[in-house]
């Protein structure tokens, strides 16, 4: 025989030696039952129940757009003109800063003949002002001296009595001081001043074109004021609150933003069947654009007395199964919330081994062994 069959055959017999005294010793029932146990019972992953506070993450997906979206219109006709800045859809803007302008020329000169006639009606009533009311003619000769063609009309004296005020009336001073003061707010139409630092999304009159009231001229949005709009179920709506903190990411997670709760819906969207819980967002690092798709996560309420499982945990029947004295034992916990990675669950006592992984053919009573995850 060769060295490798000596050492095959040795083993052999050892083994069933082994096996003859453990038999004739009453040791080998042992054998006997680990087989039948291993035969009767299956491994299952569990997890040991430990109720705490559990931190509720609302979780969800929206796009970012600016909280203030302006059409900006034309509120006069005329030809646009160039302003020294290039009205691009793109373009950048300070608050202030002129953004379109229209040809006013015509209604300046118009303005102006108004202001003409005016003081012309003032200059007549001078004299008599002098004689009826000598005592406000000095206030009248200042105002008359303070108009000016180009500058905006003063303001009118005040009235020294009734009779004073009846006598301005009649010879059409009022009536005429306000039109012209209307004419001036009027021209102040023809150019057109951005309102907020931010950014033109879109264009829709060039300049040389002929606009008329009411004739959109460009989009602007606010770029350093952006929300998002999230949809989530109305389930869970009421476990966020205006102020909860918010964490918010890029597609691929390479970019995070902070933003908190500004305002919560109260009605559904018939088109998602969700409520829509809007995101103000802290942009200044400028990293953040109008229409970026990001993942949301609400820092929301608080659960006491709850724990968080594995979503595979909860059967399809809201129950899930326990492990008591290597037994299967099915249960019908609370279900608080549907978390992206797990199930916030209430009602199960701690200490108590609750199965996380899902078992083919269980039923209850079925013998386990438990293997804690």
């Amino acid at each position: 025989m060769t060295k490798r069959q000596i050492i095959i055959l040795s083993t052999c017999v050892a083994i069933v030696f082994f096996i003859g005294y453990r038999l004739s010793t009453g040791k080998g029932e042992d054998i006997k039952v680990d087989q039948k146990k291993s035969e009767d019972s299956r491994y299952v992953k569990v997890q040991k129940i430990k109720n705490d506070t559990v931190d509720v993450i609302v979780e969800g997906f929206g796009r970012v757009t600016s909280s203030r979206n302006i059409t900006l219109s034309s509120e006069v006709q005329g030809v646009l003109l160039p302003t020294g800045f290039n009205l691009k859809a793109g373009r950048s803007f300070t608050q202030g800063q002129l953004l379109f302008k229209v040809n006013d020329k015509e209604a300046q000169l118009a303005l102006k003949a108004r202001k003409s006639g005016f003081l012309n009606i003032v200059a007549t009533l001078l004299p008599d002002i002098r004689i009826d009311f000598p005592d406000r003619s000095k206030n009248w000769t200042t105002f008359f001296n303070a108009i000016d063609l180009d500058n905006s009309l003063p303001d009118l004296p005040d009235f020294g009595s009734n009779k004073e005020k009846t006598f301005l009336a009649a010879k059409n001073i009022l009536a005429e001081y306000y039109n012209i003061k209307g004419d001036e707010e009027r021209i102040k139409k023809y150019g057109v001043y951005a309102p907020f630092n931010g950014t033109i999304v879109a264009v829709t009159s060039e300049v040389g074109t002929t606009v008329n009231p009411g004739s959109p001229i460009a989009t602007i949005i606010k770029t350093m004021d952006l929300e998002v709009a999230v949809p989530i179920n109305p389930e869970y709506a009421s476990l966020v609150s205006v102020g909860d903190n918010v964490s918010l990411f890029s597609e691929d997670k390479s970019i995070s933003w902070e933003g908190v709760v500004s305002h919560i819906a109260k009605n559904v969207n018939e088109n998602t069947q969700s409520v829509d819980v809007y995101i103000t967002i802290n942009n200044t690092s400028n990293t953040l654009y109008n229409g970026m798709y990001l993942e949301v996560k609400i820092n929301s309420d608080k659960i006491a007395n709850a724990i968080e499982v594995p979503r595979r945990a909860l059967l399809d029947n809201g129950m899930v199964y326990v492990v008591r004295d290597s037994l299967l034992f099915s249960v019908k916990p609370e279900i608080v919330k549907h978390n992206k990675g797990g199930i916030i669950l209430r009602g199960l006592s701690d200490k108590e081994l609750v199965v996380v992984e899902p078992i083919p053919g269980a039923v209850d009573s079925m013998k386990v062994s438990p293997l804690i995850n």
